[in-house]
């Protein structure tokens, strides 16, 4: 679930993961594949498993690369963080990074799938910045390691919303929020999408 170097850390210091819950700031990362259920409609179920592999791989050791927590997969779905369960005062430059990279790796997946004769597929990121809830969830059966509150979700829907910004000439992969760019505008060129209302906030921010 994390990379090598955060379990020599936690080893070292096993009361990060013993958490009844704390705020922390961090930045969540959501990435979610285009079109996944009408790509799974058209081949075997066998097929589509292990080239979903092939992709899940290659993206969850980026993260690692990156000094990132896979928080979790949601079918083609990746949720990780940064910032927890380990301090990393520069959480958000991190997973935009690790992101900007799952990109250029998804090209060579991409290539790799074309000589291959086997179906693209398409990404779309979404990576907000703010104050979450960490710690150890769940039932008294079954617990995970994870973040929960309104960041969260604006993560989520920020990644859905690249659909949004995305036509026959152009994809839309990646979106930050107004908070991450604020951690990152010295490594970014970027291109303002205006003030977006996003589904479940009260208020429009700029992403």
């Amino acid at each position: 679930y994390v990379s090598p170097e955060i379990v020599n850390k936690l080893i070292q210091s096993p009361k990060a993961l013993t958490l009844g819950g704390e705020k922390k700031d961090i930045t969540i990362f959501f990435s979610d594949i285009r079109s996944f259920t009408s790509l799974s409609e058209k081949y075997p179920p066998e097929f589509i498993v292990s080239q979903l592999n092939d992709y899940l791989d290659a993206m969850t050791l980026c993260i690692f690369k990156w000094k990132g927590t896979l928080d979790k997969y949601v079918g083609d779905e990746i949720m990780a963080i940064w910032g927890a369960p380990l301090d990393q005062a520069n959480h958000a430059r991190l997973a935009v990074q690790c992101a900007w990279e799952q990109l250029l790796i998804l090209r060579k997946l991409q290539d790799k799938w074309k000589e291959e004769g086997n179906p693209i597929f398409d990404i779309g990121i979404g990576i907000n910045s703010g104050s979450v809830i960490v710690g150890n969830i769940g039932s008294s059966k079954h617990k995970d390691f994870t973040v929960i509150g309104d960041e969260v979700n604006y993560a989520a829907r920020l990644e859905g919303i690249t659909r949004n910004f995305s036509d026959d000439t152009h994809i839309c992969r990646f979106i930050i929020s107004e908070s991450t760019y604020q951690h990152v505008s010295d490594i970014c060129d970027v291109k303002s999408l205006g003030t977006v209302p996003v589904k479940g906030k009260e208020h429009a921010y700029p992403i």
